[in-house]
């Protein structure tokens, strides 16, 4: 079997490194005997590698159209023409290996049944958790459960930021800074600090892990950019870590998918999930409680998982995601959870007592509260027992209309 790789950038690299470094193991646990046998890109001149063994071409069509190729790799990332290469590859009878989870979120299940028509596989661990094995194991070792839930840390920047705002005590827009010196983050870093890159992740996870296909604009979503660092400070007073998850759970027979900032307790295993690092923590009803951890990004660790896809290819060790039922998510209003609420208020008898009582007309009562800094600075920090969303937005509604209320300025869940 012969292998076209289009994309010889980060992830595409790292491909070409553990074929050249590891390449008899590669050859030795394969059943049938393969090879990269070309590469696509735009531009060869930048490689750090010696692609002097490989078929090289500008155009993917070329390589898409070779009879002589079987599995096509892709890894451009993006919308398109990503999409269009591997629609055009599953057409002509290849299987296909990518890392693109913006794809396979977005087209997904016209491409799942695609690949189904044409006997072929659409391979695609890569796309969440970089090195992380979750897309197989849960269509294989955990198979025999029925998932209850799965929550992720799946994206590394935004973990890389709040964990660095925990152990440094900086504000947002400093890490950022520092992420961005240090390559965990993008010039635009948007789809990372805005939750859209977990976003996509977790309609992925929802696919493999619940078997369903919804609409993505139906997902809640919250990124960290509100996140201060007077929420990482009082959320360390109460033994408590911020982290930014992708959570999908069942609840009352319905699926909730949402991805928002949390506060975890300090003996949640996910807490201590720092740095760039990935954790996805899987509920099944038989497996119990299980987590997978590891580097979430990078070219050489990204690279492994493409590989391990090419192999199960090759060895016909697949895993297949296939009728996918389509589902309503659970109303957001009807969500449940526990929140922090944090107001910068105006120091005087009363504030308190009014904001409790307009929470104990939306039924929600306080766990503890407590107030900080005095005068112009004075702030009330609340943690809510559970409530659901709709309740949480009245509220804060009315409350936001007190004269003694400056501002909201903090709303984080807690728990999961």
């Amino acid at each position: 079997m012969n292998m076209g790789l289009i994309g010889t950038g980060t992830v595409g690299s790292g491909v070409i490194f553990i074929d050249q470094k590891n390449g008899d193991k590669l050859s030795a646990s394969a059943k049938t005997p393969f090879k990269l046998h070309t590469l696509c890109d735009l531009d060869f001149s930048g490689s750090a590698y010696d692609l002097s063994t490989y078929s090289l071409t500008s155009n993917w069509r070329e390589l898409v159209d070779n009879p002589d190729i079987d599995i096509v790799v892709e890894l451009i990332g993006g919308d398109e023409p990503a999409r269009t290469i591997i629609e055009t590859a599953l057409s002509k009878g290849k299987h296909v290996v990518t890392a693109n989870k913006l794809v396979i979120a977005k087209y997904g299940k016209e491409l799942f049944a695609l690949a189904k028509a044409k006997g072929v596989h659409l391979l695609f661990e890569a796309a969440v958790g970089g090195a992380v094995p979750i897309i197989k194991p849960l269509r294989s070792t955990l198979l025999p459960n029925h998932i209850k839930g799965i929550y992720g840390i799946v994206n590394g920047t935004t973990n890389f930021i709040l964990t660095a705002m925990q152990n440094q005590g900086s504000g947002y827009a400093e890490v950022l800074k520092e992420a961005q010196k240090l390559g965990y983050a993008e010039a635009d870093p948007t789809s990372d600090v805005g939750g859209f890159d977990s976003l996509y992740k977790l309609k992925v996870l929802a696919m493999v892990a619940f078997g369903v296909e919804v609409d993505i604009s139906d997902i809640l979503i919250e990124g960290i950019t509100d996140i201060t660092s007077k929420d990482i400070e009082y959320c360390k007073d109460m033994g408590l870590v911020i982290k930014l998850l992708a959570i999908g759970q069942e609840r009352e027979g319905q699926l909730e998918l949402r991805v928002h900032p949390v506060m975890l307790a300090k003996d949640h295993p996910l807490a201590a999930v720092n740095g760039v690092y990935n954790a996805i923590y899987v509920i099944g009803d038989a497996a119990q409680d299980i987590m997978f951890y590891g580097r979430g990004a990078g070219s050489i660790p990204t690279a492994s998982s493409v590989w391990a896809d090419v192999l199960d290819i090759v060895n016909d060790t697949t895993y297949s995601v296939d009728d996918l039922r389509p589902v309503k998510l659970r109303s957001l209003d009807t969500v449940m959870s526990e929140y922090y609420f944090r107001f910068q208020v105006k120091d005087k008898t009363g504030v308190l007592a009014d904001i409790a009582s307009i929470l104990a007309r939306h039924g929600i009562s306080v766990k503890n509260a407590v107030q900080k800094g005095l005068g112009d600075d004075a702030e009330l920090v609340m943690i809510t027992h559970t409530v659901s969303e709709s309740a949480k937005n009245e509220a804060l509604s009315e409350i936001n209309s007190l004269s003694s209320v400056s501002k909201i300025s903090g709303v984080i869940r807690v728990g999961i």
